[in-house]
């Protein structure tokens, strides 16, 4: 139990250093990092930013990076989640993508966190997807990258 509080104060000593010297974390996060301190306390700067670091070692930090969950990003997970979902939904996907609408098209969109006008990028793709021998996951996923940020 100690050594426990002796790792939170050299954490949060550490991160109150950074705090103090004016630098800013990246994305909707602080220095702290991504975690369960970033979802409560966002990029507050100061020492907000030593209980973010302080709740990020609860333990979930693990699992927020690999899951993209808790401001992390999209995870390791998340690649083969849309291949997943693009082969078990290929029929009504690729009817989706012919008329550039649809609830299959629109879930997709959803998962790659693109807008509705990435529709019209697959329907002029179309040929190119679902050409004899392609793979239509990694074409789509290819193109995805465009409407990503």
């Amino acid at each position: 139990m100690k050594s426990f509080i002796v790792a939170l104060a050299v954490l949060g000593s550490a991160v109150s250093v950074q705090a103090a010297s004016g630098l800013k974390g990246t994305g909707v996060y602080g220095v702290a990092g991504c975690g369960l301190g970033s979802l409560v306390f966002g990029n507050e700067e100061g020492a907000m930013q030593v209980i973010a670091a302080t709740l990020n070692g609860t333990g979930v930090q693990t699992f927020g990076i690999t899951s993209g969950t808790s401001n992390c990003g999209k995870g390791l997970f998340a690649k083969a989640e849309v291949n997943s979902f693009i082969e078990s939904n290929s029929v009504a996907l690729e009817n989706d993508i012919a008329r550039g609408q649809g609830e299959t098209l629109s879930t997709l969109n959803n998962m790659l966190g693109c807008d509705s006008k990435f529709n019209s990028t697959l329907q002029q793709n179309y040929k190119e997807i679902y050409a004899p021998g392609a793979n239509s996951s990694e074409k789509i996923v290819t193109l995805a990258e465009s409407c990503q940020g």
